[in-house]
């Protein structure tokens, strides 16, 4: 399938600077009324999908396309509870949602999404992590755009995500002030911001407390290609607890470790981070951070209707707070300990 006409395309064909085009398909102040309408006409002619501003401003029945990559996608996942809770806000406004999984060789190749290819959809979610090669795509299409539990550095584009750094931190510390010191954390930082957020969050609580962060103690969750390992490389001399990057990858350690005859708490603590499904069917059950999806989701969408309506210049980042749930899988340690 043809990757779709970008910005950046009509400016070289046209000798003018991609944010002249976005000026003028956008109905932006800047541009003459003589270079609008060729610019509008040139990029139609290329066949770009071109939505006149007046025809998108305040419409309340727009079909919104979500997309999400396949290798964060499954009916128990994470993002399947935020696709229903997107889903369901969009319909109380009167626009429809819909999904579409984007497999990897797709993103590889930037190739447009069906639905966006097709002229189907009025705007877009991108949710879980997409390259920023393949955002930058999607936005130079120039249909309003938002990012969902994750950013990315460049494109123009609001995104909303959960505050993962504090939250990680918040975890840590409650680790801390219950006499842990030797603290892991089990997840890939270089796959997803999100990740990367709570890896950090995990470091600055150690740093501020003093506490080593150990290079052996840093466990990776996926591979190159950002699928899960068959099984997480521990270390052989293990910490007395770990911090998780989410709730499933928790549940996974937990389940490794009673494997191998090490209890939780009892031997090491975990926790996990999300609140979701897997926090409850842990045994024990899991102390995790809650992600708000219901508040994510209301304000991605209050995002991405500002957008329709104004076509306004961003980028704006979004921070949704939570808040620390405590279970049974972390254990206060004795002071001598």
């Amino acid at each position: 399938m043809k990757k779709g006409v970008t910005m950046r395309e009509i400016g070289a064909a046209l000798g003018v600077s991609t944010v002249t085009i976005s000026k003028a398909l956008g109905g932006k102040d800047g541009v003459s009324d003589a270079v609008r309408e060729k610019i509008i006409k040139t990029a139609q002619q290329m066949g770009y999908h071109y939505v006149p501003p007046a025809a998108a401003k305040d419409r309340q029945d727009a079909i919104i396309g979500i997309l999400i990559a396949d290798r964060f996608f499954s009916a128990a996942s994470f993002y399947a509870a935020l696709y229903k809770e997107l889903v369901k806000q969009l319909a109380e406004t009167g626009m429809l949602g819909v999904l579409e999984i984007v497999p990897s060789g797709r993103e590889e190749a930037q190739q447009l999404p069906t639905i966006v290819a097709d002229k189907r959809v009025n705007a877009l979610i991108l949710m879980g992590q997409f390259s920023t090669a393949y955002v930058e795509t999607m936005v130079d299409v120039g249909l309003p755009c938002v990012l969902l539990d994750f950013y990315c550095d460049g494109p123009d584009v609001d995104s909303v995500v959960s505050d993962g750094q504090s939250g990680s931190a918040q975890l840590t510390r409650y680790l801390i002030e219950r006499g842990h010191k030797r603290i892991g954390f089990v997840g890939s930082p270089t796959q997803t911001s999100s990740i990367l957020d709570r890896f950090m969050g995990y470091q600055r609580a150690m740093y501020f407390a003093g506490l080593p962060v150990r290079e052996e103690w840093i466990v990776p969750d996926r591979d190159a290609a950002g699928k899960y390992l068959p099984q997480l490389p521990l270390p052989d001399e293990l910490p007395t607890a770990f911090v998780c990057n989410h709730d499933q990858v928790a549940m996974r350690l937990i389940a490794q470790l009673e494997s191998s005859g090490v209890r939780v708490p009892q031997d090491v603590s975990v926790t996990g981070f999300d609140n979701f499904i897997y926090a409850t069917l842990c045994v024990p059950p899991l102390t995790t951070y809650t992600v708000d999806q219901e508040r994510m989701a209301q304000v991605t969408i209050e995002r991405l209707k500002e957008r329709i309506r104004e076509g306004m210049e961003g980028p704006v980042r979004t921070t949704i707070g939570g808040w620390v749930v405590e279970r049974e899988s972390v254990r206060t340690l004795p002071e001598d300990d």
